[in-house]
């Protein structure tokens, strides 16, 4: 994502200072003093010597962190919120979350194009933060009622256009406010940068789902307030950046190098087809015949870069894979427990917290621990070597996922066929019920129901007799639609008579990992409509803030639902006013059940004196699969990223020549968006039978490219580029080196630990 070498441009002298001949001995030697590994040790740094940095730089972290906390923060929620709010099919979500990320890594071209042909840096970020903070707005707006799906995905548009112009240009604005002789500054300051990055990834991940699921501004949720937190922390974003205006030191734009590097190699290929046929004794290369137009050097450099982007053909298919943390997997662990006991339940979208949270323990371990014990072993020793163990890593990550939907799919019900209704029994009489049916007879125990039974939809009578007290009998006929579910319950109405009801019954999952309530009563209160309150409870201790159903006398309610908890029952009082009584007991809702919650008058139907018996009848049973059996696969991934991402940033950068560092940058940055491309075609050309069969296609189709990239890797000659900026002759720059000059570490999102 954010590369942080800078825009699309030639670096300056200013920028890229190139080290004079005292610099290089420094270099060579061991007398180098070298910045901290530890992210925190840096922030120290910055902070305890700050005379030594341009003041500038703390306006532009603060406006980094503010951002990245937007845009974490949207991105965290964002599949959830198009399935549950918007009603989007989880295919189609998928292939919105894909294709809004796919525009925040293609427009990084254009910004970059803007701010280094036309406006430069300063402006671009300055006009496109305004642009990101107006997609927000509109995103948080679009997300009070009613619902509806266009607003939304423009604001998505406009976000995507946002995040991604200013992507290439806050980082090396950041590196133009230092003097030539600040490199050590410099590169404190993008360790620091990459932080604030992981800050704002981490703190946004973990507190956003939390504004989106236990705030309850709009039925169980409150997406407005969960997009309107980051909208705010954006403008935020701006106003600092505004703040530090008079002390920016500003480079005018230098050109666009990338419209060069693609009119040579345009010229290239046109002179060679108009040229086929001709003897080029001269000619050994298509693109030397570009040298008519372009200076030698500059064709020789582009073919040198022909051959990196060369081996980046394979690499969008890890991007693919890693991208659907976000989505697939959110969704997937929007299916399963996230109990942590005491501590409360883990929210599906919130899981998310542990890649930045890995990304910040595991790049120091590398770098001081696993790279240097791999130089030992020379196993796997160059870049490349490490690039395919990452990729073999994206390929295990997906197989796990895959074994960890396979046991979500063995506990899941099969849908109803078409011409099949499911019907489950309720008995909430206090006695036994002896049933006949044409899908079942027998009997049923007082205060207990039965398993949804299948059967051919039609026309049925259903007869019903207390065993304790024949008298008490009900015979009754309902129609039972195909492909739908019924609830039957035998109850005393609010008259004091045994008669039987038939209500729709739900046999979907509820989202987010919530439960499902329906209210069943038969007490008879003079209002015709009145509600319960169900107040959450943590031992003798109320936990959280109660929650009101309404209800009516000999009717079933709506399934609404809560946060899986223990909850006491209240009932209001017959006599006016807003007060309570607490009925006996507790009740308890897991996670991913439908309950059907049965208020019971416990004297004769005309005799109520605020009491009841409050039982609780589940239907789907809770989710009974781990939330933490997603982290093998979130730990896999995040090794796989570490040796994939910044392993292969870094091998680019060292091998591309030094005037066209940054056209590498946008071509990894197209890698993403090409990964998130096959994503999108994936989930809605949708051709696989099951999420477990996606999960193994694209865990195979890595493997291939992981066998391309292999192969391809065999025949690569390194090239040991001795112009670089960062002064390296080696084929290793930034991977762990103690006798090597350091560059910072970054994974896909330009993260630095």
């Amino acid at each position: 994502m954010e590369v942080g070498y800078g825009s699309l441009e030639e670096p300056t002298p200013t920028s890229t200072p190139q080290p004079n001949k005292d610099e290089k001995l420094l270099k060579n030697g061991n007398n180098v003093e070298k910045v901290s590994g530890k992210a925190w040790g840096r922030v120290k740094n910055i902070l305890t010597r700050r005379a030594r940095y341009p003041p500038s730089i703390f306006f532009i972290l603060g406006t980094e962190f503010c951002e990245r906390f937007c845009y974490y923060g949207l991105r965290t929620i964002l599949v959830l919120y198009l399935t549950n709010w918007l009603r989007f099919t989880p295919d189609s979500a998928t292939a919105i979350y894909h294709g809004s990320s796919m525009l925040a890594y293609f427009s990084p071209i254009i910004g970059a194009i803007i701010a280094d042909g036309y406006i430069g840096r300063y402006r671009t970020i300055l006009y496109l933060s305004v642009v990101y903070c107006i997609g927000n707005l509109i995103l948080a707006l679009t997300a009070l009622p009613p619902r509806e799906k266009i607003g939304p995905l423009i604001g998505l548009l406009v976000i995507g256009l946002g995040t991604g112009g200013i992507k290439p240009c806050v980082s090396a604005f950041g590196g133009d406010q230092f003097h030539a002789s600040q490199e050590k500054e410099r590169t404190t300051f993008f360790s620091v940068f990459y932080f604030m990055i992981n800050l704002g990834s981490v703190l946004s991940t973990f507190f956003t789902p939390m504004l989106r699921a236990d705030v309850h501004c709009i039925e169980d949720t409150c997406y407005p307030l969960a997009f309107g937190v980051p909208a705010l922390l954006m403008f935020l974003a701006i106003i600092i950046f505004i703040a530090g205006t008079r002390m920016y030191k500003r480079n005018p734009p230098s050109g666009n190098i990338l419209g060069k590097v693609l009119r040579c190699i345009w010229h290239g290929l046109r002179r060679s087809c108009q040229t086929r046929g001709e003897v080029q004794e001269q000619k050994t290369h298509w693109l030397d015949l570009a040298g008519d137009k372009f200076e030698e050097s500059f064709v020789e450099d582009v073919k040198i870069l022909l051959k990196v982007l060369w081996l980046f053909l394979p690499l969008p298919l890890f991007w693919a894979l890693f991208d659907q943390q976000g989505s697939r997997w959110t969704l997937q662990a929007e299916e399963m427990d996230g109990s942590m006991g005491s501590l409360g339940r883990l929210k599906p979208d919130q899981f998310q917290v542990l890649n930045p949270l890995l990304i910040i323990l595991l790049i120091p371990v590398f770098e001081h621990i696993i790279y240097p014990l791999l130089d030992c072993c020379k196993i796997p020793h160059r870049p490349l070597q490490r690039m395919v163990v990452g990729m073999s890593f994206g390929v295990l990550a997906f197989i796990v996922a895959g074994l960890v939907q396979i046991k979500l799919d063995s506990s899941k019900e099969a849908p109803l066929a078409v011409g099949e209704s499911g019907i489950t029994v309720l008995n909430t009489m206090k006695c036994n019920v002896s049933l006949t049916s044409p899908f079942y007879s027998g009997n049923i125990t007082t205060y207990q129901n039965t398993g949804m039974f299948r059967h051919q939809s039609d026309n049925m009578s259903l007869s019903a007799t207390c065993t304790e007290d024949k008298t008490r009998s009900v015979t009754d006929t309902f129609l039972f639609d195909g492909a739908t579910a019924y609830r039957v319950v035998i109850m005393m109405d609010s008259q004091g008579h045994m008669t039987m009801k038939q209500f729709m019954d739900k046999r979907a999952k509820p989202s987010n990992g919530l439960s499902d309530v329906s209210i069943v009563s038969n007490l008879p209160y003079t209002n015709s409509s009145q509600r319960v309150r169900l107040v959450p409870m943590n031992g003798n201790k109320v936990s959280g803030a109660p929650v009101y159903i309404n209800f009516s006398h000999d009717n079933a309610t709506v399934y609404t639902s809560i946060e899986p908890a223990v909850y006491k029952v209240s009932l209001p009082l017959q006599t006016p006013g807003e007060e309570w009584k607490e009925q006996a007991g507790l009740v308890t809702f897991l996670s991913g059940a439908t309950y059907t919650l049965a208020l019971i008058n416990r004297n004769s139907a005309a005799d109520f004196n605020d009491e009841a018996d409050v039982k609780l009848y589940q239907g789907l049973t809770e989710n009974q699969v781990s939330m933490f059996l997603l982290v093998p696969q979130y730990v896999i991934i995040t090794v796989g990223e570490v040796l994939f991402s910044v392993t292969g940033l870094s091998f680019a950068y060292s091998q591309a020549p030094n005037g066209l560092k940054s056209v590498v940058q946008a071509a990894w940055l197209l890698t993403t968006a090409v990964g998130d491309l096959v994503v999108v075609i994936v989930a809605e050309v949708q051709l696989l039978p099951s999420q477990t069969a996606e999960f193994f296609l694209f865990a195979a189709l890595m493997g291939l490219a992981t066998i391309i990239f292999a192969i391809m890797t065999v025949f690569y000659k390194y090239l040991y580029v001795t112009s670089s900026a960062s002064g390296s002759d080696t084929d290793e720059p930034g991977l762990v080196d103690g006798d090597k000059e350091e560059m910072p570490l970054k994974d896909k999102d330009g993260k630095q630990a």
